[in-house]
């Protein structure tokens, strides 16, 4: 079973080419998701208040359809059979009852202070459930060893970036990325998206950028301060 509500395309969610983004998508995906949450039980806030949070782990996005200005989509948003510390989330958009854009997601269930992860055997909330979307979901997102990734640039996280949590917004990350794939994104779309976030980026801290491209597809990776990774993306693209 999966919750569904209906949007209206506005003119603040469109990019240079006149369509939803990456990350716009994966922000109408979210809201779906939170929506979903609040409807079930517990809702975000509710679990934040009690000293937890879902902290996206992975997420594979496929776009078969530009997203136009005043388009007006159904956005799902279900829970998945998940195991173990791993939340499996799915997600879909659709127009005139046509898929235009569908993702899988794994989270973690985490402690905001104490930042221990909790197994999905622990609790048992009201989320609902339906079948897994059959998108390439590894089990741990690599870049292959044979790209040569090249530092491009460099971004500090600012105000605008971050959330409740005090760093980057999941959904932020897309268009970002994009930026530093080294190519011009005017004509130019995401059709595919995978991204692992392996740890979070905070305020005031400054990310390295790398970026490679092998066989038309693009790899990203932003590295912290302190040298660890922060997040590892491929991205494929194709002509408006």
């Amino acid at each position: 079973m999966k919750w569904s509500g209906e949007y209206r395309i506005i003119a603040n969610d469109v990019d240079a080419n006149d369509i939803v983004s990456a990350s716009g998508i994966f922000r109408y995906m979210q809201d779906a998701a939170n929506s979903a949450m609040e409807a079930d039980g517990p809702s975000y806030k509710e679990l934040y208040d009690r000293g937890l949070a879902f902290i996206l782990s992975r997420m594979r996005m496929s776009s078969y359809s530009p997203i136009h200005v005043h388009d007006k989509v159904e956005v799902q948003s279900w829970a998945c059979e998940s195991k173990g510390v791993q939340w499996n989330r799915c997600y879909r958009i659709l127009r005139d009852g046509m898929i235009v854009a569908e993702a899988v997601s794994v989270w973690a269930l985490c402690g905001v202070q104490d930042k221990k992860l909790h197994r999905v055997t622990e609790f048992d909330f009201g989320y609902r459930t339906d079948d897994m979307i059959e998108l390439d979901m590894p089990a741990r997102f690599k870049i292959p060893e044979d790209v040569e990734m090249r530092l491009v640039g460099e971004r500090t996280v600012e105000y605008a970036d971050i959330d409740i949590n005090g760093h980057m917004n999941n959904t932020h990350y897309p268009d970002i990325l994009c930026s530093y794939i080294g190519a011009d994104m005017r004509g130019q779309r995401v059709i595919s998206l995978g991204i692992s976030y392996i740890s979070e980026a905070p305020l005031g801290e400054t990310l390295k950028i790398y970026s490679g491209i092998s066989d038309g597809v693009y790899y990203v990776r932003t590295i912290r301060e302190n040298g660890q990774i922060n997040v590892e993306a491929e991205i494929m693209t194709e002509a408006i």
